[in-house]
């Protein structure tokens, strides 16, 4: 049986809750002035104190031991200004309507497991935690949005009585700030907005601008408007309400358990970084992707890439070999995306480059991931085969330049063996140029002397004119050394192909055919060259990258 005091408090939650929906549906059909409503809400209050559901006392934050602060002629003003603030932090329609469910849902289930976790026996708080998690829930999944809104100025009272009667309750020093902490954002988006309304003071009612409670109720979310201002879209500035609604809730948790003051004061300060760290995410203009309408591309962080497969690769590849004019073609990898962020050269030209080619398997998992999806990879090692297997068809003639001594000579030696009738007009090995060359000369005023060994080279790849040269000089020494040269060279396709020179000469084996199919290529070659190893902490900044930038995509307004 239920004492009769537990009995009336329910009751009067009951028959309070109930005034809350007809004053709630009331005021969505007439717009109740401010201070009416508020009357309204100070006298169910008044019922609800009566049946014996109010702030009676405070622990004392100082007390480490049962100090208590009564509240005694205080309990009622201070139960009645703590009712109608939640009441209006949650029950104001216009402001958080579509939201409003997921921040009772939220607000529900963290009362819930504090008082478990408290064990403070605090029955009716847990049995009404329960419900409105329930009610709240039925909103979210059934209901469509701010159909019902007139609901939840009593889904905010309850909350409220549920803050009294529940964790407030508690011999916890620091449990006055949980409720706040679960509360915090509506709260902090009321007060926000109630603020600015009064700094405007506008009044389409002469003479009542003067006397701001009475006006016209029906404020917009001012927390919704300043996020939106900072550049997030409505749905993003919903999601990050509701994020920090979460994050204040799990703080709120943390608290209940450990009741620490500075570890309030971290989790805080942790939250605000945080939020401030996204803020300027969202505000700043850097494109994370996009298409750019001019040349058809995916810009990934800026680097535009080719949206063609391999075929439509080789296609465009003997287009330019019949053409006559000289063309780069660039395949980036992960690396090289990131490479371009801080090297304004190359990334001029991955900009210029005739043809760019997503080389890396992460480039297809971050277009993918951010909703602009390429069609597959196409690698340097794969565009060599495909252009082996073009040249002996059609006869076009190849030349190998770059890697070790030695090496391109035996790749080209492959690749006849593989390729029968297939012209390799000559092959040279990449360290000629002064950076790489013992005997370069010396700097003359400020200024290096060409390497005579390079224009040789160069004059020799002109007389042997070549249909295609592919250049393994590694990123991006082999692009700028191509875009330097370009015309000088007078190759229809030029190619920086890394070190596929070290594949095809059988010097390093590729990946098997099942890693290269689920983008496992790059381990494979961790293993083989475990000086590449320190790339993979690269890789793990690339994907980062792309899941803030996955977030700010998805809150950011994006035209």
């Amino acid at each position: 049986m239920l004492e009769t005091g537990m009995v009336f408090k329910i009751a009067g939650i009951v028959i309070c809750s109930v005034l809350m929906v007809i004053l709630g549906r009331v005021d969505r059909k007439r717009k109740l002035p401010t201070g009416v409503k508020l009357i309204f809400q100070v006298l169910i209050s008044l019922i609800i104190i009566y049946s014996g559901v109010k702030i009676e006392f405070l622990r004392a934050p100082s007390s480490s031991s049962g100090g208590y602060l009564y509240l005694s002629y205080l309990s009622i003003p201070i139960t009645i200004i703590w009712l109608i603030s939640i009441t209006n932090s949650i029950g104001q329609a216009d402001e958080l309507g579509d939201i409003t469910p997921y921040i009772v849902f939220i607000a529900s289930l963290t009362f819930l497991v504090v008082s478990i976790v408290q064990r403070q026996g605090l029955i009716l708080a847990e049995a009404l935690s329960l419900i409105m998690a329930a009610i709240s829930f039925i909103f979210i999944k059934y209901v469509p949005r701010g159909k019902f809104s007139s609901y939840y100025m009593s889904f905010g009272f309850i909350l409220a009585v549920i803050a009294i009667v529940g964790v407030s309750k508690s011999t916890a020093a620091l449990t006055l700030l949980i409720p706040l902490l679960i509360l915090g954002v509506p709260i902090i988006d009321s007060s926000y907005s109630i603020v600015a309304n009064y700094a405007r003071q506008e009044s389409s009612i002469p003479g009542i601008g003067k006397f701001p409670l009475f006006s016209e109720s029906g404020s917009r979310s001012r927390l919704r408007q300043k996020l939106q201002s900072y550049g997030f879209s409505a749905q993003g500035a919903n999601l990050t309400i509701i994020g920090v609604s979460l994050y204040l809730s799990l703080s709120a948790f943390i608290i209940s358990i450990y009741q620490n003051f500075y570890l309030l004061l971290t989790l805080t300060a942790f939250g605000w970084v945080v939020f401030e760290l996204l803020k300027n995410k969202v505000r700043s203009e850097e494109l994370i992707i996009g298409r750019d309408i001019l040349t058809s591309r995916i810009k990934l962080f800026q680097v535009g890439i080719d949206q063609g497969d391999n075929q439509e690769t080789i296609q465009k590849i003997e287009e330019f070999i019949v053409s006559k004019k000289p063309h780069q073609i660039v395949t980036p990898d992960t690396l090289a995306v990131l490479r371009a962020r801080k090297d304004p050269g190359y990334h001029s030209i991955l900009k210029s480059a005739d043809l760019v080619t997503p080389d890396g398997a992460g480039i297809l998992w971050a277009t993918t991931t951010l909703n602009y999806p390429l069609p597959e990879r196409v690698t340097g090692i794969d565009i060599i085969h495909n252009i082996c297997r073009l040249a002996a068809k059609k006869w076009y003639s190849l030349y190998l330049l770059g890697s070790y001594p030695g090496v391109a000579s035996e790749a080209a030696l492959n690749l006849t063996k593989k390729y029968p009738g297939i012209k390799i007009a000559g092959t040279h090995h990449g360290y000629f140029s002064c950076e790489d060359s013992q005997n370069c000369e010396d700097v003359k005023n400020g200024n290096s002397v060409r390497n005579k060994e390079e224009e040789e080279i160069i004059t020799e790849i002109k007389e042997k004119r070549p249909d295609i040269l592919l250049v393994g000089m590694g990123v991006p020494k082999q692009e700028k050394w191509i875009n330097k040269n370009l015309e000088k060279l007078d190759v229809p396709v030029c190619i920086g192909v890394g070190g596929s020179f070290d594949v095809l000469s059988g010097r390093i084996p590729r990946a098997p055919l099942w890693m290269q199919r689920h983008g496992m290529e790059w381990i494979y070659r961790s293993i083989k060259q475990p000086n590449r190893a320190f790339r993979v902490l690269a890789l793990f900044y690339f994907i980062w990258l792309v899941i803030v930038g996955k977030i700010v995509y998805s809150l950011k307004e994006v035209e």
